[in-house]
């Protein structure tokens, strides 16, 4: 995969985690249902054994950076 596409697909999560908490989400039951998912729901058919670990570390890190943005002020 290229470096840029690493970058968007990077952003894009981050960015749909931050719009999510935005709008009042919890983003924390999100991640874990997020990683349930992949670790046991054969409906995610895009899920690969192979690569499960590194797209675990991958929610993890966003669900960090994501929670030391500022809340938006209402």
């Amino acid at each position: 995969m290229s470096e840029d596409r690493v970058v968007a697909l990077e952003i894009a999560l981050k960015t749909v985690m931050a719009i999510a908490r935005n709008h009042g989400l919890d983003v924390d039951q999100l991640c874990r249902q997020s990683i349930g998912a992949i670790i046991g729901d054969s409906s995610m058919q895009w899920v690969q054994a192979t690569h499960a670990q590194n797209a675990i570390a991958e929610i993890e890190m966003a669900e960090a950076a994501v929670a030391r943005l500022p809340l938006p002020s209402r």
